[in-house]
């Protein structure tokens, strides 16, 4: 069995990549959720890729996760939630990622 280990610097980056993926292709629950961009931003093909890339999206959902106190996958699919807020709890969730109390 191998352990993999992701960086907090590498999560902060893949969150912070997929924040600034939304603002050229939109985000949209349904057509491109947040779970897309984050496999996109840390280049997993998911069933395809490298261990590490599998590895760095789960540990970068979990961070968003953590952040928002909720599943990432309902949270973006309440009523109303606007491009905006998908952006800044990603950046947010970066900078908690990297800080010494997460």
């Amino acid at each position: 069995m191998v352990t993999l280990s992701v960086t907090r610097s590498r999560i902060a980056g893949v969150l912070t990549a997929a924040a600034d993926a939304f603002a050229t292709e939109a985000w949209d629950p349904n057509l491109n959720p947040l779970m897309t961009a984050l496999d996109d931003a840390a280049n997993c093909v998911p069933g395809k890729s490298t261990p590490d890339a599998e590895s760095t999206t789960i540990a970068a959902w979990d961070a968003l996760e953590a952040h928002l106190g909720q599943w990432p996958g309902d949270w973006e699919r309440t009523a109303g939630r606007t491009q905006a807020e998908v952006e800044t709890a990603l950046r947010d969730a970066a900078k908690r990622a990297v800080s010494v109390d997460a």
